[in-house]
């Protein structure tokens, strides 16, 4: 930039830290005119700074709105540039929503999410005399309505009830007086029990520390008879692009609740980035697409049994079997089978008929906007087939670096039950709690409601999902999940995970350096022996297997 005069310059203070510099910060715009700015800076010869002041701003130093509109119009919507609704970002809370359904929103992976934690929060308390749980009009207005408030009332009060004997289970384990905290001494951390404290302040802290130290030991066991129907918030923070894309791809969804969300998350979006959304609708293409794949795994899959499989499964491709495997994949969120048992069907077909799942899948594209589904990032050098319990699933699914599937909750994989439970003397009522979650969901299926059914599932109930990545990721995911904070559960599946991978590759150990195989208080040992004690149905009264 050339010299500015004073004026100019107090115009621009408003709207960047730095001004007539080479690097400064954007700040204060609305959203519009910051992305409209950036969209035409792009092809101008002038700075930031000059395109701000002598297109976007008035003679007061104002920004024109309509300015900013009837650019991202042009650019966006008109011309098809999708990259320039990158360059503006929106922060949004969805409150009051179903687990189901903010899984369903961060299925893509690819905004930030920050979700409430029921690792951290209790549900005991009910909110104007309801728990919270999600109750979807379709089923409210159903006959099968009373059946579903009572079973989920039924979950709650099982939870609240669970709560304080498990909160004593854990004192008597973790005793004050052998619990420690570290305080700052001088330049240095120290390490202290209650009786080594100086002052209120470290009571406080280790009063604080214990707390929620009991607190979340009791949440982890406890939330095991939360239902997906569980009330959630998340914060979501995406560029524009990603916020058009959710919308269309909440619209598109099966699942009624996700309409619902969409439309409110259109209006509110409406009122900050309304040019950057306007494309935002119901996408047919991926609705008739879903509906297909669904019609063609019911068929080819109609009367064979799901054989059982480790929980968690390593796969290297063979690139001779590329067909085989991409159909597979396409199939895999249509059906609850492992891959293994979808690869051998799919081999078994002739190849005509292997080719038509990838035409299905791919469908009738009428524009560039029609996205195929993410099997179609097949191709990756590992791959895991994982089952585990939907609240550790939550965790994993976090990793935005891989491509994940997963198929629908279901009772049908089995579900396992912490050992706490049975020691503090509730395990028939836990049981209760899944045989009642086992039936309202056999009930809802028969009803056809076939995306509402999952609401019944339980946190506890296994589902089956893989992903597939690069070493570079492998190695990031192993190394966080499986730090000493983390959840036993899931902890122990980037074990397995990891040694799996160096069975085969050992050359790459030092990849993995900080993997934590440690296992303070044997709860990840404990965690074994529940997967490998595992309940099966219990309203057909299948014998827990081994």
């Amino acid at each position: 930039m050339g010299s500015i005069t004073p004026e100019r310059k107090k115009s621009l203070e408003r709207y960047v830290t730095n001004p007539n510099g080479r690097i400064f910060c954007i700040t204060g715009l609305p959203p519009e005119v910051g992305g409209a700015a950036l969209a035409r800076y792009s092809r101008s010869a002038k700075g930031f700074q000059d395109t701000l002041l002598d297109e976007f701003l008035d003679t007061e130093g104002n920004p024109s709105t309509q300015k900013g509109s009837e650019m991202i119009d042009r650019v966006v919507n008109q011309f098809g540039d999708e990259s320039v609704a990158e360059q503006e970002g929106v922060r949004l809370c969805a409150e009051g929503i179903s687990q189901l359904a903010v899984k369903t929103i961060e299925d893509a992976r690819l905004g930030s999410y920050i979700e409430k934690s029921t690792r951290y929060v209790f549900y005991d308390k009910q909110v104007d005399g309801f728990w919270l749980y999600h109750r979807p009009k379709s089923i409210i207005l159903s006959p099968l309505a009373a059946l579903y408030i009572t079973t989920n009332d039924f979950f709650f009060q099982t939870y609240a009830a669970l709560m304080e004997s498990t909160k004593e289970l854990f004192r008597r384990r973790l005793p004050k007086e052998t619990f420690t905290i570290d305080v700052p001494r001088g330049k240095e951390k120290v390490t202290v029990k209650e009786s080594e404290l100086l002052s209120d302040e470290e009571r406080a802290a280790f009063k604080q520390s214990y707390n929620a130290t009991i607190r979340s030991a009791t949440c982890d066991i406890i939330r095991c008879v939360l239902p997906a129907s569980t009330l959630t918030n998340v914060g979501i923070v995406g560029n524009a692009r990603y916020f058009s894309n959710l919308v269309t791809r909440l619209w598109s969804s099966e699942l009624p609740e996700a309409h619902e969300i969409a439309d409110e998350m259109k209006r509110e979006l409406d009122k900050t980035i309304p040019t950057f959304i306007k494309r935002a609708q119901r996408n047919e293409y991926q609705v008739n697409f879903c509906r297909d794949m669904q019609n063609l795994a019911q068929n080819l899959f109609r009367g064979i049994p799901i054989q059982p499989e480790n929980e968690v499964v390593y796969f290297e491709d063979n690139p001779d079997d590329y067909i085989v495997n991409q159909a597979a994949d396409m199939l895999f969120p249509f059906v609850q089978h492992p891959t293994s048992q979808i690869r051998e069907v799919v081999a078994g077909l002739p190849l005509e008929e292997q080719l038509s799942i990838l035409t299905a899948y791919i469908g009738d594209r009428e524009s560039k906007r029609d996205h195929p589904g993410r099997a179609l990032e097949f191709g990756y050098p590992i791959r895991f087939d994982l089952i585990g319990g939907f609240a550790e699933y939550r965790d994993l699914h976090r990793h935005r670096m891989c491509t994940q599937q997963r198929q629908r909750l279901t009772t049908s994989l089995g579900f396992s039950i912490p050992e706490e439970i049975d020691e503090i003397g509730m395990l028939p009522q836990v049981k209760e709690c899944f045989e009642k979650s086992e039936f309202l969901h056999a009930e809802l299926l028969k009803q056809e409601f076939e995306e509402e059914a999952q609401y019944a599932i339980l946190f506890n109930h296994f589902i089956r999902w893989t992903m597939a990545m690069n070493p570079r990721e492998l190695g990031y995911l192993t190394e966080l999940r499986t730090q000493i904070a983390g959840h036993p559960r899931y902890r122990r599946m980037a074990q397995i995970m990891t040694k799996l991978y160096l069975e085969r590759h050992p050359e790459l150990a030092s990849l993995f350096a900080h993997v934590d195989y440690s296992d303070p208080g044997d709860k990840i040992a404990r965690a074994a022996a529940e997967a490998k004690t595992a309940y099966k149905s219990l309203i057909s009264h299948v014998q827990d297997s081994e």
